[in-house]
Formats: C-alpha cells, structure tokens, sequence
C-alpha cells in the first residue's frame, strides 16, 4: 500500500492542471464538419488582462469515497512593469495529507499582452515542487526576440539540469495557464460541439507534443450528465498515459457557457480509479486600491 500512495502524491495534485492544460486549441485542419456553436458568454472587456485581473478559481480533488484529499486555487495578477503573474497552487489535505508526506505545488507563469491586449505570450513558467521536505524546482523562459526558449531543473539528490530549444518564428507557445485564460477570452476561436482540436505543447527535444482533444456533441453531453450540472458542455481530452499514470490517457472536463471549467475527470489512473477535481470557489478579489 505505501507504494500505491507515494504513487498517488505524485498524481493527485497533478490533475488539478488538467483545468488549465487541456483546453480546445487550434482546430485540426481537415477536422470533422462542425455541428451547431456553443454561445460562449466571453468576458466584455477591452482586453484580455481587463476581463481577468484578480479573478480566483478554487477547486477540491477526491477519489473514490475520498473527498477534500487536495485543494487547488488559480489566480491571476497585475505587475510592477506593466506585466502580469498568474500563480495556481496546490496542496494536500485532510486525513490523507500525513501519509501524503504533505505535498505543495506552485506554479507561477508570467505574460506580457500582445496583438493588441487580445492574448497573454508568457515569458516565464516557474514550478515549485516541496513533498516530504524535498524540493524541485523548474523554470522555462522564453526569448522570441532570438527564438529560444530556454530551461533549467534542480531537485534535491539529482543535481541540475539545463537546456535550449529553438523556436520557430512567427509562433507563441502558451505554457497551462496562459492557455487557459486565452482560450476563455476567444484567442483560439470559437467553440464547436463535435469538432476535434489539437493543441501543441512546450518543444522537448526538437518535437512539439499534441493534445487531442473533441468538443461532445449535445447528444453526448445529455447521456454523460445523469446528475446536475452546472457545466453546459463536455470536452473529451486524450493525452500521454504516462503523464498522471492513466491507463488510457482520457479526461473529460466541464465547461460553463462563460468558460469556466467546474469540473474535470481524470479517468482510469492506477491504484485509483477517476480522479475528479470540482470547483468550490469563484470570485474577483477587489483591485488594489491606489492609496495602498
């Protein structure tokens, strides 16, 4: 059993990215005919910092009878310079957090606007990993001015890794995050029930991996929702099964007509089952006030 649940840690926290990372992308050329669009309520707002600046998601992640067992939240910020810090966090919790080691995660991605405030380019993506008194930290920069994007990876009793990969010109790469709140603004287009998306990840080696992803069809939606929901449409995403350690690499998330994602299933990890992540907290801290 201790192999199991040190096997869990490294996977339970991990799905709350699932919120961020398998959003729908780029269409897939060639893709199949698409049925009737969702009426995305996208924010009204002059630009895409303007629509999210202090907005906060906080999520619970459970499996089988377990509820509560981590806790995640995903916050965006305005900068000193002109830039802007979104910071999704995570944690064990409850009766498991002891025999869990207590694992925290940070993940801190840093955008500047671009075509003219419609979309966040990041410039930076820092992970910060502390389970059992270990850290492991990791941090991706990107230099679109010479094309690179450069990493560098640290963690107790392995030493340091680095390394540059070459970007093709003309082409953002958004790390999770970013991803997440340009796909809510319309970067990407619209939403389509039944249409397929591909969406590419950070390079690794000269490869840029895909996520495959589909849009349910209404049909689908009503058969996958026996119980009440506040989603208003399903997304089927296919990944690496190595990633959570699936044995089938599918998630379903579920999305709200304003974009929002309040829920999403992890399916088929080992040792687990689903593993399911629900939204338990939305709301938009005031702005700094001016005399602070």
């Amino acid at each position: 059993m201790t192999g199991k649940l040190s096997a869990y840690k490294n996977i339970v926290l991990t799905a709350l990215l699932s919120f961020a990372i398998f959003y729908p992308g780029v269409c897939l050329p060639g893709g199949t005919p698409a049925a009737a669009p969702v009426q995305q309520s996208l924010p009204k707002a002059a630009n895409i910092a303007d629509a999210f600046v202090n907005e906060e998601l906080s999520y619970s992640i459970g499996f089988w009878l377990f509820e509560g067992v981590a806790f995640g939240k995903v916050s965006l910020k305005k900068g000193e310079n002109g830039d802007y810090t979104a910071t999704l966090t995570a944690h064990t919790a409850g009766a498991l957090d002891r025999i869990l080691y207590h694992r925290e995660d940070t993940y801190v991605a840093h955008f500047r606007l671009a075509e003219g405030g419609r979309r966040f380019v990041t410039t930076s993506f820092d992970k910060t990993i502390e389970s059992g008194g270990k850290v492991k930290k990791s941090l991706t920069t990107f230099h679109y001015d010479r094309g690179e994007m450069s990493w560098n990876s640290r963690e107790e009793g392995r030493g340091e890794r680095s390394g540059v990969e070459k970007l093709p010109p003309g082409v953002y790469y958004d790390d999770p995050i970013g991803a997440f709140y340009n796909f809510r603004f319309g970067v990407y287009g619209p939403v389509e029930e039944g249409r397929k998306y591909q969406i590419p990840s950070f390079p690794k080696k000269g490869v840029v991996p895909m996520i495959h992803l589909r849009i349910a069809d209404r049909g689908e939606f009503m058969e996958a929702n026996s119980k009440e929901t506040d989603a208003d449409y399903l997304s089927y995403a296919t990944i690496d099964r190595d990633l959570f350690g699936s044995q089938t690499g599918n998630i379903e998330i579920y999305f709200t007509r304003g974009m929002v994602p309040v829920e999403a299933v992890v399916k088929d990890l080992i040792f687990f089952g689903d593993v399911r992540g629900t939204l338990i907290k939305e709301g938009n801290d005031p702005a700094p006030s001016a005399n602070r």
